[in-house]
């Protein structure tokens, strides 16, 4: 009995190393090749993908979305959230996720807490719905956040839940019991977009998930992740 144990957490093992990958941009050959920015304008600036800020009036959230030939579905998203030297912390930076198409999926968002003065005040981490391109609230919680500093987030998502972290500390927990979005695209949003807005370091990790050009050429063009793509594409 106990060798059956064994082998079967053996097999299961085997199982999440074989589907479980990763997909990194970095931004640090100066193009965003592989994302098709949907509205607002777009730009990589010293390595980091930059939302120039277009003021508060704007139609349409400025958003821009990873053309993968995979579905994010269950697993990570990590980003480095950069605000402007001009910024007053009221541009709310967003990762889109799940995204079944550029106007619908679910969204996270990092929001200045209303009535908060200062920089380092607070803010509120919140998660909702992207529907027909709007923000459908479901729950959010504020904290302290230093926008003069890099802002490290990580969500983690399994089914109807998600969870967020800000610089390694989780900070809220959501859960959407419609599951309204399964799978999906993942992306950048920056609502009240007024001044310049960067993100770097994008990670995206999950079963199903793989580096795959020109995001791949990006790292790493001649190391492990092209060497990876070549390797899925022979089988």
């Amino acid at each position: 009995m106990g060798k059956i144990l064994v082998s079967c957490c053996c097999l299961l093992l085997l199982s999440s190393l074989v589907y479980a990958g990763e997909c990194i941009d970095d931004f640090e050959n100066g193009n965003a090749d592989g994302w098709d920015e949907v509205s607002g304008d777009w730009e990589v600036q010293e390595g980091t993908y930059t939302q120039l800020g277009l003021g508060m009036n704007v139609m349409s959230i400025p958003r821009t979305i990873i053309q993968s030939p995979w579905e994010f579905s269950d697993g990570t998203i990590e980003v480095t959230i950069v605000f402007s030297e001009e910024s007053d912390g009221t541009e709310v930076p967003a990762i889109l996720y799940r995204m079944i198409d550029e106007d619908n999926g679910y969204a996270f968002r990092l929001r200045k807490e209303p009535g908060a003065d200062d920089e380092a005040d607070r803010f509120i981490m919140e998660v909702g719905r992207f529907l027909d391109g709007q923000f459908d609230y479901i729950r959010g919680d504020a904290f302290p956040v230093d926008i003069e500093r890099p802002c490290k987030i990580k969500l983690e998502v399994e089914g109807a839940f998600t969870k967020g972290y800000y610089d390694d500390i989780v900070r809220i927990r959501v859960g959407d019991l419609t599951e309204t979005f399964k799978k999906g695209m993942v992306g950048l949003a920056v609502f009240d977009a007024n001044e310049p807005m960067h993100f770097d370091d994008i990670t995206i990790s999950g079963q199903g998930i793989f580096p795959f050009p020109p995001l791949s050429e990006k790292v790493d063009p001649g190391g492990k992740l092209a060497s990876a793509w070549g390797e899925i594409k022979t089988q």
